[in-house]
């Protein structure tokens, strides 16, 4: 019973400054100030960005926005984790500029992306050869 004791307390004593790194973390990403600045219309933020829609037809089968929308990759939408759905955002890379509607949620958290665009959009910021790039967002306000 004292072996069984003395290797619980080791463990616990080991693991318990992971515990607490993660929790510190954990507790930090949740409070993220940007998110309250991505909400606010006229107010404009830098993101990496990325797109989706890349099937075969226009309209992927089945396939509907978080909306409720059945998704077409060649309007131009886009998929945000926070901002309300019909915001619209003025969105300029590489010198061109292009206003979707958030009408979907995404991307998620760990693939280290806070905007998805639609295929059709992509096209037209330039975005499709790189696939993901730092994108400037400017919040227009709901639609």
């Amino acid at each position: 019973m004292k072996r069984t004791c003395g290797a619980l307390t080791i463990l616990g004593l080991l693991t318990a400054p992971a515990l607490a790194h993660h929790a510190s973390r954990h507790a930090h990403h949740h409070h993220h100030p940007r998110r309250h600045v991505e909400a606010t219309q006229g107010k404009d933020f830098t993101v990496n960005t990325s797109f989706y829609g890349g099937g075969p037809r226009r309209y992927e089968p089945n396939s509907r926005t978080a909306n409720g929308e059945i998704f077409d990759m060649w309007d131009m939408t886009a998929a945000h984790r926070t901002l309300p759905m019909g915001t619209r955002l003025r969105l300029t890379y590489a010198g061109r500029s292009v206003v979707v509607r958030i009408n979907d949620r995404g991307p998620a958290a760990w693939t280290g992306r806070g905007l998805d665009v639609s295929r059709g959009a992509a096209v037209q910021l330039g975005l499709i050869e790189r696939g993901t790039g730092q994108v400037h967002v400017e919040v227009l306000g709901k639609s």
